[in-house]
């Protein structure tokens, strides 16, 4: 595939889509064959970090709260410090491993397909071509809406569920349109596959 054959969207910054005709990045070639023409590569918001972070604070606070309780107990091995760099730890790994994820997501809609790239001991590539796609909707958890963010999802022929999801991204009502155009124009139109 060559850069001059590809007319790109890639949001540079996490979470921002950016029109330009950019060189595809490596991961994206990896993905797609030489004749497809990549439409859209969009990453996540770096806010999913915190954001899906949040059920887990509020648990670990609650057993950190609950064990420097406990450390006035006798019976506790443990002191009030001790419990709360317990908390800390517990958080800093939440969060790392909600940075490894959100590091490991990649979606992108191609004139053929719609690709979703996820995981970080086990990679996960979702795909489906346009002309499979039956139904495409917008989700947003009040959440996403706080920030602007959304989730694009995917139905295709043959389920009676939502396939894949392209989860916390910026301006989700912008990239479902281009997906929509895409998927009229290459999917179900005179050229699709």
């Amino acid at each position: 595939m060559t850069a001059d054959r590809t007319r790109s969207t890639y949001a540079a910054d996490a979470g921002a889509v950016l029109e330009a005709d950019v060189s595809v990045p490596p991961i994206v070639s990896r993905l797609v064959t030489e004749d497809e023409t990549v439409l859209l590569v969009v990453r996540p918001s770096v806010l999913m970090v915190p954001l899906w972070s949040l059920e887990a604070f509020w648990i670990i606070a609650g057993m950190t709260f609950a064990f420097a309780w406990a450390a006035d107990f006798g019976w506790a091995g443990w002191s009030e410090p001790q419990a709360f760099g317990f908390g800390l730890v517990a958080i800093s790994l939440r969060l790392l491993w909600q940075f490894l994820d959100w590091a490991n997501r990649l979606y992108v809609l191609t004139d053929r397909r719609v690709l979703r790239r996820r995981g970080i001991l086990q990679v996960d590539v979702f795909e489906a071509r346009l002309d499979r796609i039956q139904q495409t909707s917008v989700l947003q958890l009040v959440r996403e809406r706080t920030f602007g963010l959304g989730t694009v999802a995917f139905a295709t022929a043959g389920t009676g569920t939502l396939d894949a999801l392209w989860e916390a991204v910026a301006d989700p009502f912008r990239i479902h349109a281009e997906v929509s155009r895409a998927i009229d124009r290459y999917g179900r139109g005179a050229g699709g596959v």
